[in-house]
């Protein structure tokens, strides 16, 4: 499958390929490659849908990667959900991305967009964006899927990534956790009070309204909710900066700034390395929700790494379970950096 060469006009172009054929790089588009091999074009529509769209093609391409990390068969002769996993377990995978709105700026808006002023309003923006792309996709289980002969007795997945706004990477987890549980982070009231050595707040978060004040109900995976939906998988760091940090590119002008988990301390533990003494693997970043009340639960052995979240509900210890090994990355930030004429 040739992703490279055009086959939509210039002008349909989305800006994110427009930009990685301007700027084609031999150690990216070889990361790329390898994501997509064995991937096929089921429809004929692919290609043309990641010149046009690009998004939710890179995160497909991305998950069609993290499936065979793991070692996973698909049976690519169904047309939906997105992967038929066969071998050694039997599940479903529906990929699906959060956009931005009809009025708002889109993730490949210019770059003097700025910085959200207020990480709630900018949280509940997020939780809103990740909420419709999940509910919208359950109905389509339920509505499509559902009946499917393919999927009996199987987990259905849903792997989310948010693409919703320039700085989406800054959610990290707080939107989706907001919206399958109820639980919120409140980093604004953190820095409003300016005492760093303390715990962040956080809480229940019942609700949140949408700009013209529909009230959106959070909590999807609480009370018995959503018994279709085994887990969710989500990764906001499974963006291009994912790629470049997986390739063997030699640039020395390349530097990292990442975001990991740290158990010793309310602060991350924040990185800055210039490419060739950073690491990073595939599966940083990977966060997996499963659902308590699952009508066919996802066996957490399946993502098991030390690199990927995961939190799952263990009935006989009447308890959550939350895997997270400390060091995991919650976000990343890549820069090429240029010297300027003398």
């Amino acid at each position: 499958m040739d992703l490279f060469t055009p086959i939509t006009p210039r002008d349909k172009w989305h800006a994110n390929f427009a930009s990685l054929i301007a700027r084609q790089n031999q150690w990216n588009d070889a990361v790329l490659c390898d994501w997509a091999k064995g991937f096929p074009d089921r429809d004929g529509k692919f290609v043309r849908e990641f010149q046009t769209t690009f998004n939710g093609c890179f995160w497909e391409l991305y998950l069609h990667a993290v499936l065979r990390n793991r070692g996973l068969s698909i049976d690519f002769s169904v047309q939906s959900p997105d992967f038929l996993v066969t071998k050694p377990w039997q599940f479903a995978i529906e990929a699906t991305i959060a956009s931005n709105s009809i009025d708002t700026l889109p993730e490949e808006s210019a770059s003097d967009v700025k910085l959200p002023a207020d990480l709630n309003e900018f949280n509940r923006e997020a939780i809103v964006r990740v909420s419709n792309s999940l509910t919208s996709k359950y109905r389509k289980y339920k509505e499509q899927y559902a009946a499917l002969a393919h999927m009996a007795g199987k987990p259905f997945v849903l792997a989310l990534a948010p693409f919703h706004t320039r700085y989406f990477t800054l959610t990290c987890q707080r939107a989706i956790e907001a919206v399958l549980f109820n639980y919120y982070v409140d980093e604004e009231a953190y820095l409003g009070k300016g005492q760093m050595d303390s715990p962040i707040p956080r809480g229940i978060l019942p609700f949140v309204q949408k700009d013209n004040g529909t009230r959106i109900e959070l909590g999807l995976f609480q009370n018995g909710n959503m018994p279709e939906i085994s887990a969710v998988i989500f990764s906001s760091c499974a963006t291009w900066g994912k790629l470049r940090a997986l390739s063997k590119d030699s640039n020395p002008n390349i530097f990292f700034t990442a975001l990991r988990s740290n158990s010793k301390s309310h602060e991350p533990q924040m990185i800055q390395s210039a490419k060739a003494n950073y690491h990073e693997t595939l599966l940083d970043g990977l966060r997996v929700y499963h659902n308590p009340a699952a009508q066919y639960p996802l066996d957490p052995a399946i993502f098991r790494s030390p690199e990927v979240f995961q939190a799952h509900y263990c009935s006989q210890a009447g308890s959550w379970v939350y895997e997270q090994a400390d060091g995991l990355l919650l976000f990343r930030r890549v820069e090429t950096q240029v010297a300027r004429p003398k």
